[in-house]
């Protein structure tokens, strides 16, 4: 019950209650208090008359008639006084009309116990009507907020000052109103990102399926010698890997997206996953003539996932030495301090321009400068996905012709 009284409503209903009873005990007592005087004068009345009748026919009786006025009288008294009235008729089942003043006493105590009842019934239902109106005034006000979120409009907003049941009913229903709002954006954006994802794989498969068909073709209709036939099985065959690995990274980018894939982080050195990555890449750096350095100060165990931490650096590194020269470097660093653990990765590659700077992590962008006309431009945004999965962020900085630095955090 205690719970029930920190809402303002019930301690001011209880409050008025307590104050209207009161009122009641207090008329009621006022108007007894009325009747009792009323009684008293018309005893004194009655009995007065009595007095003076039998003083004036026996005077010597008067001084023994006062003090039984205002005194009480025995048991024996009162029954030989019973009896004396009795021979008349006079007894307590006699109609009360034949006792005028008790009559009287009866009609003013049932017209004052009427009119309290309807003086309370009357302030009561006043009360009651002020403040129920008031409730379902509040009740209305959070139907129309819940229609309005039903038809749409999330700034409806129910702010409750005082403390209560209703004050947590505005919260909870503000909180519903955010979580509504929030899903329902989601929403939108995962049917956008559908949109987008469908219209990217459509684009960016045209072009190496409509190779592989016209090549193909040409085959099948023509008679062509060995040489030219080799040569166009080996570019559908370079086609057919290419789409192959753009529709798994497409897939991967999107179960990322979508948080369709989990990432389990375990404790583990992430020099280790850094070495592993140089590994992978180190016969294409060699064919590029690019040389990687890794500089290692100290171990740095870190919770994350290797196999996808890996194909997020290898896409980084790839595109490093992709638009890097022959002869030139790219350099691997670790940094670890209370906060953060930082992985920089440094080429001395032709360099990005600062209007691309900012789209480079968009899912098929190509730099406007970039030389490699057969890059897709997925490899980033997909490494994007993956750091953010871990909780980190990557940045960018980069000078034309002078080289890139990729710098990736993950606060501790």
């Amino acid at each position: 019950m205690k719970r029930y009284f920190i809402n303002s409503e019930l301690k001011i209903s209880s409050s008025v209650l307590l104050l209207l009873m009161t009122i009641f005990l207090l008329i009621t007592s006022l108007a007894l208090k009325i009747s009792h005087d009323n009684l008293k004068a018309d005893y004194i009345k009655s009995l007065g008359a009595i007095a003076e009748r039998v003083a004036l026919k026996n005077p010597e009786m008067e001084k023994e008639i006062i003090p039984l006025i205002t005194k009480e009288v025995s048991r024996d008294e009162a029954a030989r006084g019973s009896a004396f009235l009795k021979q008349y008729g006079v007894t307590k089942d006699l109609e009360d009309a034949l006792f005028p003043y008790v009559s009287g006493a009866i009609i003013k105590n049932n017209y004052s116990i009427i009119l309290i009842f309807i003086l309370m019934t009357t302030i009561l239902f006043t009360l009651n009507y002020f403040q129920h109106s008031f409730f379902y005034k509040r009740i209305r006000r959070l139907t129309d907020a819940a229609k309005k979120v039903v038809e749409g409009d999330y700034d409806i907003a129910i702010n409750e000052s005082r403390e209560g049941d209703f004050s947590k009913l505005a919260i909870s229903f503000n909180s519903m109103r955010d979580i509504i709002r929030s899903n329902l954006s989601d929403l939108r954006r995962e049917k956008q990102f559908l949109v987008e994802l469908l219209s990217d794989i459509s684009h960016q498969l045209k072009t190496p399926l409509s190779s592989v068909i016209l090549y193909n073709d040409i085959m099948v209709t023509k008679e062509l010698p060995q040489k030219q036939r080799s040569m166009f099985l080996l570019n559908n065959q370079n086609q057919l890997e290419k789409m192959n690995w753009l529709i798994k990274n497409i897939l991967k980018l999107a179960k990322l997206d979508a948080k369709a894939i989990e990432i389990v982080k375990e404790e583990q050195s992430l020099n280790e996953t850094v070495q592993d990555v140089i590994d992978a890449l180190e016969s294409k750096a060699s064919e590029a003539k690019v040389v990687i350095t890794f500089k290692e100060k100290e171990e740095i165990v870190f919770k994350h996932d290797r196999l996808w931490l890996e194909e997020a650096l290898i896409n980084i590194i790839k595109n490093g030495i992709e638009h890097t020269p022959v002869g030139g470097t790219i350099n691997l660093e670790l940094m670890e301090n209370p906060l953060y653990i930082r992985i920089i990765i440094e080429d001395t590659g032709e360099g990005i321009s600062e209007s691309d700077l900012p789209n480079i992590f968009k899912r098929f962008y190509k730099a406007k400068t970039s030389k490699k006309s057969e890059s897709i431009g997925i490899g980033l945004a997909l490494s994007k996905s993956i750091v953010e999965a871990h909780n980190g962020m990557i940045e960018v900085r980069s000078k034309v012709d002078i080289g890139t630095r990729f710098i990736i955090t993950f606060i501790v």
